[in-house]
């Protein structure tokens, strides 16, 4: 892959998630216990790229079925190409859920962020930007960011990732691939130290000796497809112009429903 494949990759892939965030508000907003939903982080704000995340809120009142929390994705009926689900509780809002969904668009790995938070104490940041609200009222808007603002909704639960788990592997390497596709060699270093890393050769092939050494395909085969949109993400980054694709319009900077 050259730079032009690479940035060809990346429109195609803005393109995909802002598609890919309509339909799934379609989905979400079609059940009657969804009394909001919105997005927070670089979507929220208006600045996203083509790498960026989908830090997805759905505010859900009512009689929620138990299975909804159990399984957000199946309960939600999520759409895409799930790729795999990590399920971290300590990042949950209080009586509410959360679970950190890996989907493919365009051949390539793309991180949703799902909380869902019961409506009675939801409450969107500074910075998000509403999508579909039931009725009239709208949600409260907090003068915090989202993390911040999480931290003041605690669940209790304490318990750190584990690095080597597969799923934490596999989404670390894409978090540090997506780095080096900025040219933001920072962060890259910094999530590399969260693997408990060192930089040694050149980056990308790091990546992919991380990926061989955490993931055993033939032990999780249900990972194989991750593992090889994992490496696609690697060749795009292997080509970084510093300024990824910006993102297109879709739900995310849309009006509310």
């Amino acid at each position: 892959m050259n730079r032009t494949a690479a940035a060809g990759a990346l429109a195609r892939l803005a393109a995909a998630r802002a598609g890919w965030l309509d339909e799934a508000l379609d989905v979400i907003a079609s059940h009657r216990f969804v009394d909001a939903v919105w997005v927070e982080g670089s979507l929220g704000r208006g600045d996203a790229d083509a790498l960026s995340d989908i830090d997805l809120v759905v505010a859900v009142g009512g009689s929620v079925p138990p299975e909804v929390f159990a399984d957000p994705v199946s309960g939600l009926g999520l759409p895409g190409g799930l790729l795999y689900t990590r399920d971290k509780p300590k990042n949950a809002p209080a009586g509410g859920a959360f679970r950190s969904v890996c989907l493919e668009l365009v051949a390539l790995p793309v991180l949703v962020d799902l909380y869902l938070w019961p409506t009675v104490t939801a409450t969107m940041s500074a910075t998000a930007r509403l999508l579909y609200q039931r009725g009239d009222v709208r949600p409260p808007r907090s003068g915090l960011d989202f993390l911040p603002l999480l931290s003041q909704h605690p669940n209790g639960d304490t318990q750190a990732s584990d690095p080597y788990q597969p799923e934490t592997a596999l989404m670390l390497v894409q978090l540090a691939a997506k780095h080096l596709a900025r040219g933001d060699h920072e962060r890259h270093a910094a999530v590399l130290r969260q693997m408990q890393v060192r930089p040694a050769g050149t980056d990308t092939a790091l990546l992919r000796s991380i990926l061989a050494d955490r993931v055993d395909a033939k032990a999780h085969p249900h990972l194989r497809a991750a593992v090889a949109a994992a490496h696609r993400l690697i060749d795009v980054a292997e080509h970084p112009s510093g300024t990824p694709i910006r993102a297109g319009s879709s739900a995310a900077g849309g009006e509310v429903r």
